[in-house]
């Protein structure tokens, strides 16, 4: 996920107003303005007009295309393969250097609320699982009165903040990777694309089976990126732990390293033999032959766990 290129001046929110903005509504569980915040949440022109009354504007520059297919509150939560992929076509020129700024995927988020195809604001506080809509969230959080009113209230606030742009705040640099529904399908897919076009490589569904695999599994996929960049900073590296860890999971259909704590404990080995070891300076085709031996190690090493 490094940047070689530069921004082209799309439209975003004004970074430094953002910021203030988010850290203003989480400062307080439960207090007026998340009260506010939420019941702006329930209309889209009143939650468009919030952020405009709370001194939050959008600094002009080149809007993305709207989104091409059809989104439900269920599909924006969790898009399929084929919506991220058609995400990531349709705004491929895009830079890291954009990709990675929360106050863009604000902005982007919000015009698709004003051109409906977000068709409710209140779709960003959905939560994980498929019993309980946005709308019926808030709902619950507003219509609480007993102590847990104000983690309710304060958690549906962090929730839409997090659909929508990420939220680095609470959950540091990592988060514009992972939890807004656009910038995460277009990271995702950003690197599938770039390992397929790559020789020799794993087929896009077995890319797919890491990379989607769930949310926690891509956090920690994130992680390894974003905070051990002396290991894990040059594309050959990123693309070949992904592509390994593909072919191991097509070798080794009960491998206990689909799981996210395993995999935690992978990227951290990993990270250790690295450090004595100049990986930046190999093709990807030798990096891959490092990964492919180190995985099927780890493997060797632990019992195979059945799905």
């Amino acid at each position: 996920m490094t940047d070689h290129g530069y921004g082209r001046g799309y439209a975003e929110r004004d970074p430094a107003a953002y910021t203030r903005f988010q850290n203003h509504l989480i400062r307080v569980k439960g207090s007026p303005i998340q009260v506010d915040f939420l019941e702006a949440a329930k209309s889209n022109g009143t939650f468009l007009d919030f952020f405009e009354q709370h001194d939050v504007p959008c600094i002009t520059g080149r809007s993305v295309s709207a989104f091409g297919g059809v989104l439900t509150e269920q599909s924006f939560k969790e898009p399929t393969e084929d919506q991220e992929r058609m995400a990531y076509e349709n705004w491929i020129d895009l830079t890291p250097r954009t990709a990675c700024r929360v106050s863009f995927w604000a902005e982007v988020t919000l015009r698709h609320i004003e051109r409906g195809q977000i068709e409710e604001a209140y779709w960003l506080a959905a939560n994980g699982g498929k019993t309980e809509s946005g709308e019926e969230r808030i709902d619950r959080a507003l219509a609480e009165r007993s102590e847990k009113r104000l983690k309710l209230l304060d958690d549906c606030v962090r929730q839409i903040f997090r659909r929508m742009s990420g939220l680095p705040a609470a959950r540091g640099n990592r988060s514009v990777f992972v939890n807004p529904t656009f910038g995460r399908a277009w990271w995702r897919e950003r690197m599938v694309s770039r390992i397929s076009s790559r020789q020799g490589v794993e087929d896009r569904p077995g890319l797919l089976s890491v990379v989607r695999r769930n949310q926690e599994y891509w956090e920690e996929l994130v992680k390894m990126i974003v905070s051990r960049g002396s290991v894990f900073g040059s594309d050959d590296v990123q693309d070949a732990f992904v592509n390994s860890l593909a072919k191991h999971f097509r070798l080794a259909p009960t491998t206990p390293l689909k799981a996210a704590t395993r995999l935690r404990i992978a990227l951290r080995r990993f990270s250790n033999i690295a450090a004595s070891r100049e990986l930046g300076v190999l093709e990807f085709g030798e990096v891959g032959e490092v990964t492919d031996a180190f995985l099927a190690t780890l493997y060797s090493q632990m019992k195979p766990a059945v799905e």
